[in-house]
């Protein structure tokens, strides 16, 4: 007898790029998709961290909507940001001066010519949030999700994906530091990735409701 084939979610990060060495969002996504409580739910969580790349991302995005998964949590740093940015919409621009982590820059100022100029996210955002405060992170809404890579490959993967997937973007901090005198506002990774973790599983039960 053939088992029921799990559900697939899929959670992206990105690697590092000019001003940030070390990024958190791809090591989250690849540590939650490790995870061994997806299987005991009858899922598959997989974890990505796209290098910082116009071209690859776009790209590589393009070939995973090919066989969509059920939902995507995408992750990127904003690294001046305290708390967690549930993004609301990917906006239809893009820095003409900030190079990617090939060196490369855009030289239009817009994604995609005579399209909409944003693009709403295809989640609950204040739900989303309440989910990361829950699981002790501070969290907020946000509509500026910049003009970078990260902005980019939300644009890209609320278009490749089908109607029917849902997406989500969060902006994470760089992580607080652990023993300082002072109270650190930023969280530090064990939170995050607990708080995301949580995330993508009360997005699995919305799945299952919806």
């Amino acid at each position: 007898m053939n088992k029921e084939k799990p559900m697939r979610a899929l959670v992206t990060g990105f690697g590092p790029f000019p001003g940030v060495k070390h990024n958190p969002s791809g090591v989250i996504a690849v540590a939650i998709a490790r995870s061994g409580r997806w299987a005991r739910l009858g899922w598959r969580v997989e974890g990505l961290a796209f290098p910082t790349d116009y071209r690859h991302v776009e790209v590589r995005i393009g070939a995973l909507a090919e066989d969509p998964p059920a939902f995507v949590v995408m992750l990127g740093v904003a690294a001046r940001s305290r708390q967690l940015r549930v993004e609301m919409v990917a906006r239809n621009r893009v820095s003409a001066t900030a190079r990617d982590a090939a060196g490369r820059k855009v030289k239009r100022r817009v994604l995609e010519p005579g399209a909409e100029t944003i693009r709403p996210g295809r989640h609950a955002g204040a739900a989303l949030v309440r989910d990361l405060r829950m699981a002790g992170v501070p969290a907020r809404r946000s509509f500026d999700a910049g003009r970078y890579v990260c902005n980019a490959g939300y644009w890209w993967m609320l278009d490749a994906m089908p109607r029917g997937t849902r997406v989500v973007f969060v902006h994470i901090p760089l992580p607080g530091r652990a023993g300082r005198r002072r109270r650190e506002p930023r969280p530090g990774l064990p939170a995050m990735i607990r708080a995301v973790t949580a995330l993508v599983q009360a997005e699995i039960w919305r799945a299952r409701r919806g």
